[in-house]
């Protein structure tokens, strides 16, 4: 298994985000001795990230999955590394060592997981939430969000989960910063309004920050935004760039709008798909990447966006039947 995927279960598993039905396999995989060197990369990176302050025995975790996977490999079979996660009251404890079982891995886990709260935004459509502290939350198509059923008022900070886009009016509570993880970034505000874009299979992650000041945090680097500024992350990478923007372009949707600032193809049709709930057959001599700006302000329909689209692009011709579209070039037209 490579390093990036290793680091995407085990935070999902000390953030108590596995499915139920994968948390005995999950807890297997991360007793046994396979992919110990994937597996410490990924504890490593999880100590190494900024918003863990207070995480500091996770370092000892480390230390001692150092120094028990040789011992492991001569140990008994039977035996298996320990797991013990403390993550729902913001202090996770990582100590690895021989003894514990897959079944203390994995009831360790229901008991920390219990609290979370899991909202699914089926495409076509739009949610709000309103949080326990009084966080705003309105999500996007296609979206997931987890988040404590309650803020723990002895935690240090306020976290929530995010796969998809979602825009956030933050409570003020300087005591609690308000964090959102999106994949391998984390956003962390004390009190503002902003946008988060971090679709699963997105190559980038986008934050626009409206109102308030926030930090970005990525694997390796970071940086803050101000008003109407937007930070591009590569997940893949972990290169970050840093726009001045128009913030109100970026949260349209909210009102039923659509935003496309030189986006390929690929990714517009993607967004469609998502907020009509369509789906699209491309030709192969339509060329993908592409890139096209248009802006709707309203609740325009699928077909008057198709028509700008082609109309945009002098060689494109759709055809809509029901929940699929065909999206071809005109006879004789070049790609």
């Amino acid at each position: 298994m490579d390093k990036q995927s290793a680091y995407q279960i085990i935070r999902l598993f000390i953030d108590g985000l596995i499915e139920r039905r994968h948390v005995l396999s999950v807890a297997r995989w991360i007793a046994n001795g396979e992919d110990d060197e994937s597996k410490e990369a990924a504890f490593k990176s999880v100590w190494e990230e900024p918003v863990a302050e207070d995480d500091a025995k996770l370092s000892q975790a480390l230390e001692q999955f150092r120094a028990n996977r040789d011992a492991y490999e001569d140990a008994l079979k039977t035996k298996k590394l320990r797991l013990r996660v403390m993550k729902y009251a913001a202090l996770f404890i990582l100590p690895l060592a021989l003894g514990a079982s897959v079944w203390f891995l994995a009831s360790s886990y229901y008991a920390r997981s219990s609290e979370m709260v899991q909202c699914y935004v089926a495409n076509g459509t739009t949610d709000s939430l309103l949080l326990s502290d009084g966080t705003k939350v309105r999500l996007n198509a296609g979206s997931t969000i987890f988040y404590p059923k309650s803020f723990n008022s002895y935690a240090s900070k306020r976290e929530v989960y995010l796969e998809g886009e979602a825009h956030f009016d933050v409570s003020k509570d300087s005591g609690h910063p308000f964090i959102v993880h999106a994949g391998n970034l984390s956003i962390k505000v004390l009190g503002t309004h902003f946008n988060v874009k971090a679709y699963p299979n997105d190559e980038m992650i986008t934050t626009t920050l409206e109102e308030g000041r926030v930090k970005v945090m990525g694997m390796n680097r970071s940086a803050v935004l101000e008003p109407n500024e937007q930070l591009l992350y590569n997940r893949f990478s972990g290169k970050m760039r840093k726009l001045m923007v128009d913030s109100e372009k970026y949260k349209v949707w909210m009102n039923g709008g659509l935003n496309f600032e030189q986006q390929p193809l690929r990714s517009i049709l993607t967004e469609l798909g998502r907020r009509y709930n369509v789906t699209f057959n491309v030709a192969p001599s339509v060329d993908m990447r592409r890139a096209y700006t248009m802006n709707f302000k309203n609740d325009e329909s699928i077909d008057d966006v198709m028509t700008v689209l082609t109309k945009i692009s002098g060689n494109l011709v759709f055809y809509h039947n029901q929940q699929y579209i065909t999206l071809s070039t005109k006879k004789g037209g070049r790609r």
